[in-house]
């Protein structure tokens, strides 16, 4: 025996809302699976540098080292204490002038870059004779301030936007911290900082 055409109605107007009702279940549970898979920390989420954010002028407090940005040359020409000829480049020496000095024990800022806006790092200029003179050849002392310069190589119309990088250990620095400081040279500001030759400074304590 057959049921009456309005419970039948009824019957499939119900199997039509359940349907519809496990639809969306499904759905729901599939964006919270998406949404939880991407705010998991990956891998490499877990094993990237701590960043101290920090700006140009302000002293950026890390646990081992405290480091100023106190201005930026640019320069297509570099000169090197007690070193000759002048460097020339094809791209352009961004001098990221600086105040570094280390809390707890002697230590170099040996991992230096510099990200730019659209995700590029450039990394710190390799030139004979650099290493002896700036930041990074420097041996910090605990509580004594080193006044010195960064060397970067890099296209100056990449440095709006971008962002300054300073750790103390080029390598085996999961998690260690890392000053993270942008640099504020807007796009109309290049001719500014602009120098016919960067003069660098050696690095000294002061």
């Amino acid at each position: 025996m057959t049921a009456p055409p309005l419970e039948q109605a009824a019957s499939a107007g119900r199997g039509r809302r359940r349907r519809v009702l496990n639809i969306g279940l499904v759905l729901v549970v599939l964006v919270a699976i998406i949404g939880l898979y991407r705010l998991t920390p990956t891998q490499k989420d877990i094993q990237e540098p701590v960043a101290v954010k920090g700006v140009v002028g302000k002293a950026v407090k890390t646990p081992r080292f405290e480091l100023l940005v106190s201005g930026v040359q640019v320069s297509k020409k570099l000169r090197i204490p007690r070193s000759a000829p002048d460097r020339d480049t094809l791209s352009d020496f961004v001098v990221v002038e600086a105040v570094a000095v280390a809390k707890r024990e002697p230590l170099y800022l040996k991992n230096v870059s510099i990200k730019a806006a659209d995700g590029t790092v450039y990394l710190g200029a390799n030139r004979s004779g650099l290493r002896e003179v700036d930041l990074t050849g420097f041996q910090l002392a605990p509580d004594i301030p080193a006044r010195g310069s960064f060397v970067v190589e890099m296209p100056a119309d990449q440095l709006p936007g971008s962002v300054l990088l300073v750790m103390e250990k080029q390598f085996m620095n999961d998690l260690e911290p890392r000053a993270t400081i942008p640099l504020g040279v807007e796009k109309d500001q290049l001719d500014g900082a602009r120098k016919d030759v960067a003069i660098l400074n050696a690095a000294d304590a002061r």
